[in-house]
């Protein structure tokens, strides 16, 4: 009975752990008029102020693309950009406070 619980909690854990990288949460990512409506009413920092903090992550890489996605409560921009030797990093950004959450 132990041996279920551990499995039961361990994939929990896991679980917990892909809901929160951002190839999770493009899954739920909204559309652009969404996008402008929680911008709008300063739920989020503005897309460019996200742009602006991925862009200092990682220094000298072309930003690809920017969304705004739902992760499990919350809302985050997932910032893609292409670095200089052909990598792509995710730089996931907390939508209300703008702060690094990740890079991956």
């Amino acid at each position: 009975m132990r041996l279920v619980w551990l499995v039961i909690a361990l994939w929990g854990v896991t679980g917990a752990a892909f809901a929160q990288s951002p190839a999770a949460a493009l899954k739920n990512c909204l559309p652009p008029r969404e996008m402008q409506e929680a911008v709008a009413a300063k739920g989020v920092v503005a897309p460019a102020s996200a742009v602006m903090t991925a862009r200092r992550q990682v220094p000298g890489a072309d930003v690809v693309r920017a969304s705004l996605c739902r992760n499990s409560n919350d809302l985050v921009y997932v910032i893609s950009v292409l670095q200089k030797d052909g990598r792509i990093v995710q730089v996931m950004i907390e939508g209300a406070s703008g702060r690094v959450k990740s890079v991956r």
